[in-house]
Parts: structure tokens; sequence; C-alpha cells
């Protein structure tokens, strides 16, 4: 398929499924694979082939946008750039002078991936905003890795037991059995030694 102008080559390898509707993925020339949903796709059928930009209306050369990669210390406003060369630029502040910002040579195979992880964002956006985002993604992330913790109605962790009483009773069961899963793995590796309490007063003598 013809992803860009000027066009990048990528092959669909999936389409929509009953476990992932809307979602298509692409293979790359150097061989990176996205996933795309259909609101990022703009499909025009021609007598030869389809011609699909991956790339949302916004991203176009000239656009305000917000960059906070995960190797950089805090987020930058800036625009992006097509150069002649068929690279994307992410020069901070108002000028082109500043070219060492190169996103990616083909940000449509990256943009998916950008976004979900709260490293690009569509204009200037507000650095609370931005760091807001990506605590929640974070922690998001967390619960969904431990299979006991889906279902939530809050995403903040009751950080003690008093928290605890507060939070709705749902999420009190789903965050008690996330615990237990957790303490009972831990015990299963085993993770400590069970020692006596005399034996802790010694360990601890003059230590906090």
């Amino acid at each position: 398929m013809h992803t860009h102008s000027p066009p990048t080559i990528a092959k669909v390898i999936g389409i929509p499924t009953y476990s992932k509707p809307s979602v298509y993925t692409a293979v790359f020339r150097d061989g990176s694979i996205a996933e795309y949903t259909d609101e990022l796709l703009s499909m025009v059928s021609t007598s030869q082939s389809s011609v699909i930009s991956l790339l949302p209306n916004w991203v176009k050369g000239g656009c305000n946008a917000t960059l906070f990669l995960s190797d950089i210390p805090k987020p930058r406003h800036g625009t992006l750039h097509f150069t002649d060369d068929k690279k994307w630029l992410f020069p901070p502040g108002k000028t082109l002078e500043d070219h060492h910002g190169i996103l990616s040579p083909d940000l449509e195979a990256n943009f998916q991936t950008l976004s979900d992880t709260g490293q690009l964002f569509h204009g200037h956006t507000k650095f609370k905003n931005v760091f807001d985002t990506r605590n929640q993604i974070s922690l998001r992330t967390s619960v969904l890795h431990h299979g006991s913790a889906h279902g939530l109605q809050l995403l903040v962790a009751p950080s003690s037991l008093k928290n605890h009483s507060k939070i709705p009773s749902t999420d009190k069961a789903i965050w008690d059995a996330a615990y237990n899963e957790e303490y009972n793995g831990l015990t299963s590796l085993p993770s400590w030694e069970v020692i006596s309490e005399d034996e802790y007063y010694k360990l601890s003598k003059g230590c906090k």
C-alpha cells in the first residue's frame, strides 16, 4: 500500500477480526510492524490499488505538536516538518533553525506507538496534561499486566489501609485479589526467609 506522500511502501498483513475490530496490521520495508485503527486510516479506492494514509489529518508539515520522548527530560512544544529527504523533523520552538529533532524517517510506522505511549500530542498541550497522561498510561500498563486487576473503576492504587477503606467495594475486591496473587507468587519463589521475632531484633538493631 502507499501511505503518505511521498509514498512509503507497506503491506497490510492483518485486517479487522472479531477479537480486534477496526484494527489493521501493516509491515514496512524495514520489517517493522504496526497496528492502526480504521479511524486513523483514510482509504481512497482506485482502479489499480488503494491509497492509504496511516496518519491522522492533523499530522502535516507545519502543524503544532508536543513531544515527550522517553529519553528527553521534559515535554517540548514545537512543529512537525516533512523534509525533502523524506524525514520528519520536530524542531522545538517556532523556527527551523534547530534541525536535530528527527522523529523518524517513517512516522507512519511509529505514530501509533508514540501516541499510545504519551510521547506525541496534537497541538501545544499543557505540560501538566502531558505528565498526567503519561502517569495514567504507566498505571494502566501496570494494572493490565496483572491478571487480577481488570475492571477497576478508579486507576489510582490505594496507598494505605485508610485509602483502601474509601474506594468502591468492587475495586476493593479487585485490589485484594491482586494483592493476594502478588503475595502468593512472591511466597512461592521463595522471596524471603521466615525468621523469629528475636532474630529480627538482632538483625535490625541500630537500623531503620
